[in-house]
């Protein structure tokens, strides 16, 4: 029989050692319980790796009112910043285009927190898109990309990005609304955007808005000034083939399929389906047929459109490259040989315009841009042709044009001549030609800055030889 002295302290023990093998017990439990391992803690896990922080910087306005002048470079640098995600593990990166608008020395820092520098290898304007290349030395971690099509109003979101400078910032909220139409200036409008009340702040911009399973429904993009919990993100849908076009080996490579696919819904399932062929292409000859589905392309498993693009950078031109196609419910297995993008069939037009003949010529496309696109390098220049496209290997490509860049002007003799339509390109060039000059020095603004370079005349000499005339 215990006393009754003997029996409180027994209590106590009872009591201390209880206690002590209850705080055993939670600290070693796992940090992710069952109950706090939510869907949402799952899918931003998975996402994550795959998103960049993007940080840049660009010269201040400029006062100069001479393009040229060596006081342009000593321009005071301010820094930007950014989102983006990684769509191919070998390092191409998408983001908003105003994100890398006239910037330098982009660099981008990845969640394990490795960085590398990157460069601006296509951008899209009407879209606000551009695509980055990083050189990491190893296989980077992609996102998984989903479907605009079936998003629900007040479904789960989340935001990841580089808010305010602060990285990784994680938000989540709901969809508020679909189909927006957003002008933020005269030149700069959206349509069909994904509104949310997930956190989208500067610094956000070109970042992944995720549903809750983990895949990439929309692209953020902008915000509404003096408003909360209003943000919007571009459809994945609507990115899906502005993003696989500028991702293609066409432009990538200089290779060419002849393939054009679209998106499908197959028995209740999303599918990638040849909706064109080309005439005289390699998938032509590779006996592709429209409405054959896309299953697998060099071991790649095709889901949308950018996989395919994906699939074909690392094959090689006239080389054989396995394809396994669904028709008719049976599956079967193709070879398409890639072949150099200068042997696309193209039926010559009677009077080119002075867009093909720059095509033709330079392997050049652009796009006329008004002198607020160029102002930060000089308030002087009026205005310029935005590269819109480089055909690899070309002579622009040669001559280190890059897509993106404003050819701004070209000089003849002592002469410094404007370049704001095509034909003031031709013009030069005849110019040229006729006073017997082997070279033409041209202006380009990239990243605000004013570059020179020079464009050999000996070359479009030889291409007008094998049959491109000057008009």
């Amino acid at each position: 029989m215990l006393l009754p002295w003997m029996k409180r302290r027994w209590m106590f023990w009872l009591l201390v050692t209880t206690v002590g093998a209850l705080a055993w017990d939670a600290s070693a439990a796992p940090a992710g319980s069952t109950s706090r391992r939510t869907p949402l803690v799952e899918a931003i896990e998975r996402s994550l790796p795959a998103v960049v922080n993007i940080t840049s910087e660009k010269r201040a306005a400029s006062n100069s009112r001479w393009p040229f002048s060596p006081e342009e470079n000593r321009r005071p640098l301010v820094s930007g910043m950014g989102t983006g995600v990684i769509l191919d593990e070998r390092g191409f990166i998408l983001t908003n285009q105003h994100v890398v608008d006239k910037v330098q020395d982009i660099r981008v820092y990845l969640s394990d927190g490795s960085s590398y520098p990157a460069r601006v290898l296509q951008e899209d304007r009407s879209m606000d898109l551009a695509l980055l290349k990083v050189d990491a030395g190893r296989s980077l971690p992609a996102i998984t990309i989903g479907t605009s099509a079936d998003l629900m109003i007040g479904e789960t979101v989340i935001t990841i990005g580089n808010a305010f400078g602060y990285e990784n910032t994680t938000s989540t909220g709901i969809i508020s609304a679909l189909g927006r139409n957003v002008t933020l200036a005269d030149d700069q409008i959206y349509r069909n955007l994904i509104q949310t009340d997930a956190g989208i702040n500067p610094g956000n911009s070109g970042g992944p808005l995720i549903n809750i399973d983990g895949e990439l429904i929309g692209i953020n993009v902008a915000t509404r000034a003096g408003a909360q919990g209003i943000g919007f993100a571009l459809p994945i849908d609507d990115v899906k083939p502005v993003a696989a076009e500028m991702l293609s080996t066409r432009r990538i490579a200089g290779s060419w399929h002849g393939l054009v696919t679209a998106e499908r819904i197959v028995d209740g399932v999303r599918r990638v389906v040849v909706s064109t062929i080309e005439g005289g292409s390699p998938a032509e000859e590779a006996g592709l047929k429209p409405g054959d589905r896309l299953v697998q392309v060099n071991k790649l498993a095709v889901t949308n459109p950018i996989d395919l693009e994906r699939a074909l950078l690392d094959a090689g031109q006239n080389a054989p490259t396995a394809l396994v196609v669904e028709r008719g419910g049976n599956r079967q297995e193709l070879a398409m040989k890639l072949r150099p993008l200068a042997q696309a069939s193209r039926e010559p037009a009677a009077a080119p315009s002075a867009e093909d003949q720059l095509w033709r010529l330079l392997g050049l496309k652009t796009q006329h841009v008004s002198e607020e696109y160029v102002a930060i390098a000089s308030t002087k220049l009026r205005g310029g042709l935005y590269v819109r496209e480089i055909l690899p290997g070309g002579l622009a490509d040669r001559a280190a044009i890059r897509p993106g860049d404003i050819l701004v002007g070209m000089h003849v003799g002592d002469r410094h001549l404007e370049t704001i339509r095509p034909d003031n390109i031709l013009y030069i060039l005849r110019q040229a030609e006729s006073s017997g000059s082997q070279a033409v020095p041209y202006y380009i603004v990239r990243q605000s800055i004013l570059h020179q370079g020079t464009l050999s005349l000996s070359e479009v000499y030889q291409a007008q030889a094998e049959g491109s005339t000057l008009r």
